[in-house]
């Protein structure tokens, strides 16, 4: 003899409120949230974000896919530190910004690398027209490059931006923190709807 058809409901219906119960729980906690896009440094992220008015996401992105958020990193290129600063480009954007820059050992210290790449990265939007692409093409391979990259303008879309980079690597960096920077857009939405805000 089949079992009533509102007994069968019940018998998934209740288990599925539990685990939706769970999920909006465990999703509004900050623990899963940074076990899902482990971002440190937030103070000082979002401390440079409200002086500069860039997304602290974007930063945290470009610091994830440049230094995986280690403060001592160093490439073999000399570039240092969070943001992998190249030591002459900190300097020159140090001076312009009067920002204390006694020795390049300076840029291990996250709150002097920090503020200086939220206003490299601005100056580098300006520079290109508010695009993102070229913005991140220059700042991993150079204004040289960058300019050369622009020329003829910010394109029709991302993907023309990105053909123009001739470097696989530079090419690479920009994809990767770019999706970077999408992930971390779509958990801080979805963390927002979750919190009603």
């Amino acid at each position: 003899m089949k079992k009533p058809a509102k007994k069968n409901i019940l018998r998934y219906l209740l288990p599925a409120a539990l685990v939706i119960f769970l999920l909006l729980v465990v999703a509004g906690s900050d623990w899963f949230w940074n076990a899902l896009s482990p971002i440190t440094y937030k103070s000082l992220l979002y401390k440079n974000a409200g002086v500069y008015k860039v997304d602290p996401l974007l930063v945290a992105a470009i610091i994830k896919c440049e230094s995986s958020f280690n403060p001592m990193a160093t490439s073999r290129a000399g570039a240092m530190g969070l943001m992998q600063l190249m030591p002459e480009t900190a300097e020159e954007v140090a001076l312009e910004k009067k920002i204390d820059l006694i020795d390049s050992e300076e840029l291990y210290k996250p709150e002097i690398n920090i503020e200086i790449g939220f206003y490299y990265i601005k100056k580098l939007r300006e520079r290109y027209s508010g695009s993102l692409v070229l913005a991140l093409a220059a700042y991993n391979a150079g204004l040289k490059k960058g300019d050369e990259w622009a020329m003829g303008g910010p394109g029709k879309n991302v993907g023309e931006e990105i053909n123009r980079i001739t470097y696989p690597e530079t090419k690479k960096f920009v994809t990767d923190v770019l999706k970077t920077y999408s992930r971390l857009k779509t958990a801080r939405k979805i963390k927002r709807l979750l919190e009603f805000e």
